[in-house]
């Protein structure tokens, strides 16, 4: 009997066990890098380019800037590329964001924990104009990097989920957007805006695209949330 309930928590223990990359590098990002990006490309292969410590967490643990609270003003000082190889064999979904947490743990000594507060946060919904998104057959899969922001006030989605849409915009609008439309099929869709940084862009509000480009409204309401909150970090990390 003993070794039967040592054998399940045994098999517990391995299921549960954090994800890592066979072997990671990270640099300090060089002058005249491109912009910032994280994608994940054929072979197991990670990349990231120009990205803060700030951004790493946050894309490491799917958060919008409310929900990732504490650490110092330096997660936002030096930039890091970063390359990572994952073992061998099909990857399921999430598994370069957990490896990525492994990393962060590891090689920057992160230390975080959990806490509830209440935040302004959205709803989407579909506004009372009906949906404006162009549906298209998502029987193939979806693509490991659907979305493309080349310049700040424009995205372009390529077969994604209205789900998949809501965690792009908690990034834009900076607080939580979750996903009430209803809306299963998946979709191709361009929204342009006129971004915090341009003032006298003649693009209208994001909040406004959303509703008259895409057909979907964000409601605000507070709302209980789960927040990251990060205890230390180092800037530098250990070697490669």
């Amino acid at each position: 009997m003993f070794g039967r309930l040592a054998f399940v928590f045994l098999a517990a223990a391995l299921t549960v066990r954090p994800q890592s990359f066979d072997l990671a590098t990270i640099k300090p990002t060089p002058e005249s890098s491109p912009p910032a990006s994280i994608r994940s490309l054929p072979g197991g292969r990670l990349e990231t380019q120009n990205v803060t410590l700030r951004m790493l967490i946050k894309w490491a643990w799917d958060l919008d800037d409310d929900r990732l609270s504490g650490g110092p003003k330096s997660l936002d000082d030096v930039h890091y590329d970063v390359v990572g190889q994952a073992p061998a064999g099909q990857l399921p979904r999430g598994a370069f964001q957990r490896m990525m947490q492994t990393l962060l743990r590891e090689r920057f000594h992160l230390t975080t924990h959990n806490e509830t507060r209440e935040l302004t946060a959205y709803e989407m919904v579909i506004d009372k104009s009906g949906a404006k998104v162009h549906t298209v057959d998502a029987s193939g899969g979806f693509a490991s990097s659907p979305f493309q922001m080349t310049d700040r006030g424009r995205i372009t989605g390529t077969k994604v989920t209205a789900t998949m849409l809501a965690k792009v915009l908690s990034e834009q609008v900076h607080h939580p957007v979750e996903d009430a439309t209803g809306f299963k099929d998946a979709f191709n869709f361009t929204l342009e805006w006129a971004p915090d940084s341009d003032p006298s862009s003649n693009r209208p509000s994001i909040f406004t695209a959303i509703r008259e480009q895409l057909g979907f409204r964000l409601d605000a309401k507070k709302k209980a949330v789960d927040v990251l909150v990060i205890d230390n970090v180092d800037r530098t990390p250990t070697g490669n």
